[in-house]
């Protein structure tokens, strides 16, 4: 029954994997073939009965907007560009907070404490707040210059939780370094730079997964509390109907800027940030089935030494509890190390 604990993995990874490749498919191959929605309704009678934007219904399932735009299809367009950026920052954070600290972890005395303090800011101020002014200069961009400003975008929301990540990693690893087999290296002459190639890196290999599946969705947040301040990944576009109404849109249907643009409609047309808001939701649940899996795993491969019993017992009698019944020939070898060996038969107790 191994495939249970991969199970979470496996459905979250599904559900991902799906949303971006069903999003590839609709570009290159459904796009084209789909008719718009139509900018008005009539009843089987001829009778006008409503106009974009229309609520959810079983043709349209998220609604149609003001822009005559089917939302249900805005959302799977939109799903190769924000779970793509999400991924890109996880995965670029835990690499550049994972190899900061590594180093940082080595750290200690007076510069310690003078770099911490200062990391130690970013925990208390929201990265909403820190990013806001850098995104307002690189929200109006020409489509000239549109890739660049993608790319410093994407910078700077990788770079805004490196330093309080190095921090944290930072800190469980000198953490490690407090036990006793790293002692005994250093006594004998180990290096740091050996004892983090043999050690350290091996033992934060192991976290990695967990970290990046972590910033994925930290990063699915932030670019939520952005959006909320109009400001997009790609820059703006301004929409405008008829009736003289403007909103500022993303250059892409990316999820968190659907909602973000729609905001101010939630007091007219509450359905219309339902479909954004539930692929979010559905992604973060995957995300999180991710999460819950690798955690299994994890305490799975945990060590396997009971509270009390020392390694010497564990090596000498792997297969008895507290209290069992044991033959001698479980216990080859360990008369060298006790002075009776107990009967064939002999009740053991620790």
């Amino acid at each position: 029954m191994k495939i249970k604990k991969y199970l979470p993995i496996l459905i979250g990874s599904f559900i991902i994997l799906g949303l971006i490749i069903f999003s590839f498919i609709y570009t290159y191959f459904i796009k084209d073939t789909l008719k718009p929605p139509p900018s008005l309704l009539y009843n089987a009678k001829g009778r006008l009965i409503d106009t974009t934007g229309y609520p959810p219904s079983l043709k349209y399932i998220f609604g149609v907007d003001r822009f005559g735009r089917d939302v249900f299809w805005m959302v799977i367009d939109g799903a190769k560009y924000t779970l793509s950026i999400a991924i890109i920052v996880g995965l670029m954070r835990v690499v550049f907070g994972g190899i900061l600290g590594a180093f940082f972890g080595f750290v200690n005395g007076k510069w310690l404490k003078i770099i911490e303090p200062i990391i130690n800011a970013f925990r208390f101020v929201p990265a909403v707040i820190i990013l806001f002014p850098f995104f307002v200069l690189l929200n109006d961009v020409s489509e000239v210059t549109k890739e660049k400003t993608i790319a410093i975008q994407l910078s700077l929301l990788i770079i805004i939780s490196i330093p309080v990540l190095m921090n944290s990693i930072g800190e469980e690893v000198r953490d490690y370094l407090k036990n006793d087999f790293i002692t005994s290296s250093k006594i004998i002459g180990a290096r740091n730079r050996w004892i983090r190639r043999k050690h350290v890196i091996p033992y934060l290999r192991s976290r990695v997964l967990l970290l990046f599946v972590q910033q994925t969705i930290q990063t699915l947040f932030l670019l939520t509390q952005l959006a909320v301040f109009k400001l997009f990944i790609g820059g703006v576009k301004i929409l405008s109907i008829d009736i003289g109404v403007d909103r500022p849109m993303s250059k892409a249907n990316e999820w968190s800027a659907m909602i973000g643009a729609n905001y101010i409609e939630l007091s007219i047309d509450t359905w219309v940030i339902v479909g954004p808001s539930i692929a979010f939701i559905v992604s973060i649940f995957a995300f999180n089935l991710i999460k819950l899996g690798i955690e299994r795993l994890m305490e799975d491969q945990g060590p396997t030494i009971k509270k009390n019993q020392s390694i010497e017992e564990k090596l000498f009698y792997p297969e008895i509890d507290d209290f069992d019944f044991v033959n001698k020939e479980k216990l080859t070898g360990a008369t060298d190390l006790k002075e009776e060996v107990p009967q064939s038969g002999q009740l053991v107790s620790r």
